[in-house]
């Protein structure tokens, strides 16, 4: 039996989630740790308030968690003249153009996830490889690791309710950068009662 949660995608919001982020953070950034930035977005909105942002797939990659369509988004905004486009001379670093954004599509509690993920992640992530291996400490991905040892061009569909895992305190991944995980741990009550609320926030937003 198919368990995966699954909620509609908003393309519009999945654009604009990217350049608050790179607002947020002074409008450059490495655009994998922007998508990390993004997941650990997302993951404390489910585990608060039992729906994503964005409503992106997650794919477990060997470089982390990675949300599809925001990924497509940066790499066709940059060929086609959106508002993210690569910085010159740098191989990954993208920059926002414009700081004209619609915002009128996040939800208070949105940006309640955003500002977590930039206070706890934003400075990890200008050493990009630093918030990539956070990102290897929790479950999400954590599950999968012997996978990408084998094979490191697969790639693994990650179900919303993982996002209500909780990772290992004394993870390796965390004990490396001296790292306090600052999520709050969910019980099993607290999981069960979150996959039934997911579930019908899916129906709302899915």
């Amino acid at each position: 039996m198919n368990d995966t949660i699954v909620f509609d995608l908003n393309p519009q919001k999945g654009v604009s989630l990217l350049q608050i982020l790179l607002d947020k953070i002074n409008g450059e950034y490495d655009y994998k740790a922007l998508l990390k930035l993004a997941f650990f977005a997302d993951r404390y909105h489910i585990r608060n308030y039992a729906r994503p942002i964005v409503g992106d797939t997650y794919y477990a990659m060997k470089h982390g968690p990675v949300p599809s369509y925001m990924k497509d988004s940066i790499e066709s905004q940059d060929m086609y003249g959106g508002n993210i486009r690569s910085v010159k001379d740098s191989k990954y670093k993208v920059e926002l153009i414009n700081k004209n954004i619609d915002k009128t599509l996040f939800s208070k509690s949105d940006i309640e996830a955003i500002d977590f993920a930039i206070d706890n992640y934003g400075e990890y992530g200008k050493t990009v490889w630093n918030i990539v291996n956070l990102t290897h400490a929790y479950p999400e991905w954590d599950q999968y690791r012997k996978l990408f040892e084998i094979n490191h061009n697969d790639r693994v569909l990650i179900n919303y309710k993982d996002f209500l895992l909780n990772a290992t305190p004394n993870h390796f991944e965390f004990k490396k950068l001296n790292f306090t995980d600052p999520f709050v741990p969910l019980s099993d009550s607290d999981r069960k009662d979150l996959i039934e609320e997911m579930k019908e926030m899916a129906l709302l937003y899915g």
